[in-house]
């Protein structure tokens, strides 16, 4: 049973990739998710809107290129 919903891109082998660990720890959480008639977290490829790299992401608008100027506020992504 697969909860994770992934986009792909016609250049996909230009996408930076999530690590195997967040993969696994979304799956899990998509699994109490599931158990509390929530919606599951999707894993979608975006573009950084910092350097316009394609990266996949669980809600993150950065692909980590400006870790210094980012900040989180309240679980959100600041630039």
């Amino acid at each position: 049973m697969e909860l994770i919903e992934v986009v792909h891109d016609h250049s996909a082998n230009k996408i930076k990739k999530l690590p195997p660990s967040v993969v696994k720890d979304i799956e899990l959480k998509n699994q109490a998710r599931r158990l509390a008639n929530l919606a599951p977290i999707k894993i979608r490829i975006r573009v950084c809107i910092a350097c316009t790299q394609a990266f996949e992401s669980a809600g993150n608008r950065t692909c980590g290129c400006n870790t210094r100027s980012t900040g989180y506020i309240a679980g959100r992504e600041i630039i």
